[in-house]
């Protein structure tokens, strides 16, 4: 009961929010439609990395080296949670910097796709994942090796990057945009494509 205040407010008040408004402002800055220079993403990418990874190192050195001992564990999350933000920006650099080099456009556009499904992927991901680990599933919750979740990781990117650019040939939204945007608007929005209309492509713009 105790930890429920912290949860609250840390995770679900000043975490997530904060990420909200650093999404927010990043986007109007035009960070996430590729509208920066090659030369902003490049400073980016080395700021975010040159900062990032070394935290992330060290922490993780840490972890394995101590054997994963609780009290060294809960320090290493301090520089984990320092870590991630220079490590997301500098994964965003680089996604921008490859489409804007014209790059692995098979891989791009389907990054596109799943970020123009983000709502009903993250609702995905939540489902197969506690499929897996909860009672109601397989149970698998802390009977796998850590390599071996990478390999979890690695099946749910695979679904949705092959799912999400089919369903968009079909439909105009995700399922859950869809409902969020008849919500919004108080009514029924198109959802199918028509049947002779060229599929438009996600895309960064």
């Amino acid at each position: 009961a105790r930890e429920q205040p912290t949860v609250l407010y840390h995770f679900f008040t000043f975490d997530i929010g904060g990420m909200m408004l650093l999404g927010i402002g990043l986007l109007k800055l035009g960070v996430f439609s590729a509208r920066r220079s090659v030369r902003d993403y490049w400073i980016l990418a080395t700021l975010g990395f040159g900062i990032g990874l070394p935290l992330a190192a060290v922490s993780v050195r840490n972890d394995l080296v101590s054997g994963f001992d609780p009290a060294t564990t809960a320090l290493s999350a301090v520089g984990l949670a320092l870590a991630r933000v220079p490590i997301a920006l500098g994964h965003v650099a680089l996604v921008m910097l490859i489409w804007k080099a014209g790059a692995l456009r098979w891989l791009t556009s389907r990054l596109a796709a799943v970020g123009q499904m983000a709502f009903s992927c993250y609702i995905m991901q939540s489902l197969i994942c506690t499929t897996i680990f909860y009672g109601y599933g397989f149970g698998l919750f802390g009977r796998l090796q850590r390599y071996q979740l990478y390999c979890v990781v690695l099946g749910v990117w695979v679904v949705q990057l092959i799912a999400s650019p089919i369903w968009l040939r079909h439909f105009r939204f995700g399922p859950l945009e869809w409902l969020w945007r008849s919500l919004t608007y108080v009514e029924i929005q198109p959802m199918r494509r028509q049947p002779h209309a060229p599929a438009e492509q996600p895309h960064v713009a």
